[in-house]
């Protein structure tokens, strides 16, 4: 089993599957490797086109006994990764010792293999089931997360979830949420040779940008959380402008604001309103306005004693020997959860393979130890659900 994961892997790895929003060609090509994986398992196989081309896959294993009707134990694993746009030989997996090298091993491709092997296993071990696990693979988790808001939207529910994230095997029960927003200042165009007939729009932002981490710096660093860091405030990006001889009359920014999941999106930018409204009652020539956001997740906020934390708990223990640490943890990224436990309110858990530091990186890697021990995790969680061990 610990070498099919392997080869499991490095099969997925040369599957190029970088979110075509972001540039890449997409994830149908992975998403019919899975598909063939499933057929091949003997699972139950159905595809959902979320946007042309591009499909959410599920494998289910269904339960057998019929006790606990509905029972599911769900995995939500996310097929696209991100782009590789000058990094050379990205999807040729490359193994050096424990590790592997290639787009995608960490972030996730090694919690997509460990939980096809480990669902693989389940199927030829486990004749008596007590409930269904099923394998939901979605498409644009790196951009969007269309795809689990489509699943979702679409009714999708579950008993518990399993988030295949690199955690280094250490189950998250909090992570943050993001709202993702752009603001504009709006200014008079003119002839840079008389800038006196115009009103720069630029010159307005960087007012803007002063009153807002003035503001929000300070209000911000002040929040808490048990498991998380304060929110914060970034302003990613910034244009304005169409030509070096002509006034800008248009500038803008695009804001990530990354939340406590205590604090309900709507507040967050009904208090970035706040801030504006009062830059611009004390500084007159300043006009400027909020876009609608374009991203608004609540973040993930488990209880540390729910039956899926304690089966998950337990699995880690079992496997690891106690090497890790399975103390219920939280993370400053968002992941699937935001809308599984935030939306449908599926009581979930983010455990993987590979530590986050790796993810997205130029030379990206997982521990292939790793990658075993959570193939072990996932077996035991699966089985531990469906012979009735906790519900």
């Amino acid at each position: 089993m610990t070498d099919q994961t392997v080869d499991l892997l490095a099969r997925l790895v040369s599957i190029d599957s970088a979110n075509s929003s972001m540039g890449g060609p997409g994830e149908a090509d992975l998403a019919a490797e899975i598909a063939s994986f499933g057929h091949s398992h003997g699972l139950v196989v159905a595809t959902d086109e979320v946007l042309p081309d591009r499909s959410n896959v599920s494998l289910t294993l269904p339960g057998t006994t019929g006790t606990h009707a509905g029972r599911r134990l769900l995995f939500d694993l996310h097929l696209d990764t991100v782009p590789h746009i000058g990094i050379p030989n990205a999807t040729v997996p490359r193994i050096d010792g424990d590790r592997m090298w290639g787009r995608g091993t960490c972030d996730t491709k090694g919690a997509l293999a460990a939980a096809l092997v480990a669902v693989g296993r389940l199927a030829r071990e486990v004749a008596e089931r007590d409930g269904e696990v099923m394998l939901l693979f979605t498409v644009d988790e790196e951009y969007l997360k269309r795809g689990v808001a489509h699943a979702v939207a679409g009714g999708l529910n579950a008993t518990a979830a399993i988030v295949g994230e690199p955690t280094s095997l250490r189950p998250i029960v909090a992570h943050k949420g993001a709202v993702r927003f752009r603001i504009v200042t709006h200014g008079r165009a003119a002839h840079t040779s008389k800038p006196e007939n115009g009103d720069n729009a630029i010159h307005q932002m960087v007012e803007v940008i002063d009153w807002l981490r003035e503001r929000g710096e300070p209000a911000l660093s002040m929040r808490g959380h048990p498991r998380l860091t304060p929110p914060t405030f970034t302003i990613g990006t910034i244009s304005g402008g169409v030509g070096v001889n002509i006034v800008p009359d248009r500038c803008v920014i695009d804001i990530d604001r990354r939340t406590l999941p205590t604090e309900d999106p709507v507040a967050v930018l009904a208090e970035i309103d706040g801030w504006l409204a009062d830059l611009m009652r004390a500084r007159p020539g300043v006009k400027a306005t909020r876009e609608d956001p374009y991203i608004s997740e609540r973040g993930l906020d488990g209880p540390v004693d729910g039956s899926l934390v304690v089966a998950v708990q337990a699995a880690v223990a079992k496997v690891t020997g106690g090497s890790v640490d399975a103390t219920p943890d939280g993370v400053p990224y968002g992941t699937d959860a935001t809308h599984l436990w935030g939306l449908a309110g599926i009581p979930t858990v983010v455990i993987g393979p590979g530590d986050i530091a790796q993810a997205h990186t130029i030379d990206e890697w997982v521990d292939l130890n790793d990658v075993r021990q959570c193939t072990e995790v996932y077996y035991e969680v699966m089985r531990s659900f469906v012979q009735g061990e906790w519900s």
